[in-house]
Formats: structure tokens, sequence, C-alpha cells
């Protein structure tokens, strides 16, 4: 007790060295605080548990001479006294433990994602409350149960239901602290590298695993012999397997897009058959939006076995067009592809990280010349991107028209008349 009392002085002192034998500057006040917070719970514990001794003692003088009343008045007292502990003192110590804890300068509970502190109902401590609550609500009940009618409920259920009670507690702590965690990431800006999409998978897949083992560890609990069912059904698991194999295919691939991630929500992509806008990745299904909006919704295992083509993540298009020109316009050629590729360089969404834009004669026919441009479009929405090509056509078009050549007909132009 005295070294308790002396933790104030003892941090200050410690400080107080520091700054002088070392030339940095030390923060004392913050340790002293800390110090005074740890001293300051310890002699409340040690106080409130020697009233309670006491109390203890003075209680048990008064129902010596009882014994009757001894067997009836101490398990109701302790039952009622951990029901009002647990709705009433309890949600005020949870606070204090949230409280200390975010002071503290290491927490074994992190604050948010964001540094910013975490509120009550998203810690560690308000998701231990509900349950904890519960869980002493339950047992207090079935112990008025069997006093009360000891007859009817039967001692050796009492046993197996309370462990079923403590596994439903904990699982329960468990998914909400869960669920509590997710939140908090999912609302922050820094998501640590991971995005969105896998998060949200993370928690569905988690909340099924937590369903199942607090199922297992139930059936278990109430003395059922999970391993036997097993051993006894694994023929029968594995016909039930063979047949959901292409439900099975679907989940695997679903899981194995939401890592690997090929695409994304509000991708536009390629596979097969199929192309649209990605509104929707499931665990069995994509649903795409095809040109004509009309929803398609593909299986998952689909994907594994086609090539995807993700036209979203593309830095730019590329472009080809073919011009037919009479074949007497053949000698103003040379000039009239310097002006194309020109403009092209000049065009501000025209893509010349990579490839430069080209204009050259292709083809020569007994008719005609075929002039053939390429060029890199940035990325940008379809209506840009159509409004693009049409600018760089008519432009062409009007180059060609200053230096006084003429547009021609493809051979399939001349046959077809």
């Amino acid at each position: 007790m005295i070294s308790m009392l002396n933790c104030p002085t003892y941090s200050s002192s410690i400080a107080g060295k520091e700054r002088s034998d070392g030339g940095t500057h030390v923060n004392a006040g913050s340790g002293a605080t800390n110090m005074n917070v740890a001293c300051n719970w310890s002699e409340n514990i040690i106080d409130s548990w020697n009233n309670m001794v006491e109390t203890a003692t003075y209680v048990k003088q008064l129902l010596d001479p009882y014994p009757s009343l001894k067997e009836v008045v101490i398990p109701v007292g302790t039952t009622l006294t951990a029901t009002l502990i647990a709705w009433v003192v309890m949600p005020k110590i949870l606070r204090k433990f949230h409280k200390y804890a975010m002071q503290t300068p290491v927490s074994v509970f992190p604050v948010n994602i964001s540094w910013d502190p975490v509120p009550y109902d998203k810690s560690f401590w308000g998701a231990l409350e509900d349950p904890v609550r519960y869980l002493v609500t339950f047992i207090a009940f079935t112990q008025f149960g069997v006093m009360v009618a000891p007859t009817t409920i039967a001692s050796q259920y009492l046993e197996p239901a309370w462990r079923g009670a403590v596994i439903l507690s904990f699982v329960w702590f468990l998914h909400r602290w869960k669920t509590n965690v997710f939140a908090r990431t999912l609302s922050g800006q820094i998501l640590f590298g991971l995005d969105r999409e896998k998060l949200l998978t993370l928690d569905k897949i988690s909340s099924i695993g937590l369903i199942l083992i607090g199922m297992v560890a139930l059936a278990e609990a109430c003395g059922v012999a999970v391993q036997s069912i097993v051993t006894v059904g694994g023929i029968g698991g594995v016909a039930t397997a063979f047949a959901a194999k292409d439900i099975l295919g679907n989940v695997f691939s679903g899981l194995s897009m939401q890592f690997s991630k090929p695409f994304s929500i509000g991708d536009t992509i390629k596979a097969g058959p199929v192309e649209g806008q990605v509104m929707e990745m499931g665990l069995t299904t994509t649903s795409l939006l095809s040109d004509e909006k009309f929803p398609v919704i593909v299986p998952n295992s689909f994907f594994s076995s086609e090539v995807i083509v993700n036209k979203s993540r593309a830095e730019y298009r590329a472009i080809v067009t073919k011009i037919p020109l009479h074949i007497e316009s053949l000698s103003k050629i040379p000039q009239i592809s310097d002006d194309v590729k020109s403009m092209l360089r000049s065009n501000s969404k025209v893509f010349l990280g990579t490839d430069a834009p080209y204009c050259f004669l292709s083809c020569i026919e007994s008719s005609l010349a075929e002039l053939s441009l390429g060029y890199n479009l940035k990325q940008m929405p379809k209506d840009e991107l159509y409004s693009a090509q049409q600018d760089i056509l008519l432009q062409t078009v009007h180059i060609i028209m200053n230096h006084g050549a003429s547009l021609g007909s493809t051979m399939q132009d001349v046959l077809a008349k």
C-alpha cells in the first residue's frame, strides 16, 4: 500500500531525472497523470474488496442462527446482485475501462483508422456489454427456475444450458466486435491497401464462419457428437458436394474474383459473347448491364474459362481509320499525310505517351488510293469518345478538301453499283 501511495511522487522524480541527465524534454505531466489514474484505480479496487469482505462477514453472522433462511437468502441475493451489477454497474465500469484505454499512450485496442477516438458504442467494451448482460440474466433466471420448480427443470440440463449460453454470448460478442471493426474501417479514408469490396467479402465470410463455429460449439455443449455425425455423413456429404458442384464452382470463382480483382463494380468488360457494365459482384453470380440496358446475370464460373477484356482499365483506346481517295489525288497524299499527323499531335484528346499517331498511304488500286490513319484516344466516357472520333474525321476530311483532293469509293461500293 505504501508503494501505491508513492506512485505519483516516483513517476515525477523519474521524469525530472530524465530532464536533468538528458538534453531532451520529457512531458512528465502525461506520465504522472497516467500513474495517478492507475493508482486511484488500485485504491478503489482494494477499498471495494475490503467493503465486500466486511459485508459478507456481517451477513454470515446474521444468517448463522437461521440455516433454512440461509439456503434461500444467499442464492437469491447473489443472483439478484449479479443481475443488478450486470444491468446497472457493469456498463459504467466498461465505460470507465474504455475511457482509460483511450487515454493510455499505447492502447491494446487501437483508435479508429482515421486516428479519431473510437466511440464507446463502436468499441471493444461496447460490443462486450449486451452479451454479458443477457448471459448473466439468463443464468439468473434459470437459477430462479431451479429454486422455484426443482422437479420441472432437471438439474442435469442446467449445466449444458449454461454452456450453450456462454458459447452464444461469446459468438455474439465476436460478431458485434467484428461488425464494429469493419464499419470503422469502411468509414475511414485509409484502408491500408484494401478496397471496400474485399472488406465486404471478408465481412460476409467471417460472419458465416462465426455462425458455423457457434453451431458446432453449441452442439458439442449440448452433448451432440458432431464428429460422429460428420464421419457417418461423409458419404452423403460427398454426394451432396458432387450434386452441388456447379454452385460450389460459382462460389469459389466468386471468391477468387474478389481477391484477384479482374474487374470492379462500374467497369465495362467483355468476356466471350457477354459484354456490359458490372453492376454487382456476388458470391455466385455477377450482374451486368448490356449496351441495350438489359440486365445480364452471369455465373461466376463462366469467367474462369473466358478471356476477360476490361475496357475501363485501359489508359487509351487505339483507333484505326481508312479513308479512300481518288487515284488522281495520289500526288497530294504526302502533304495531306503530314498535315493530318500534325493535327493529331495537337489534339488534346489524343494520347501521345506510347505510340505516335500515323497517317500513310496503305493501298493503291486502279481507281483509288487508301489513306490509313491511326491514333490513341485517352480514356473517357463513351459519348466523349465518339465525339472525339467524329471531330478527328471531320478535320481530316477538311484537310483533304483544302488540298484539292476528293474522296473515292472502295471496290465494294463500285461492285455494289
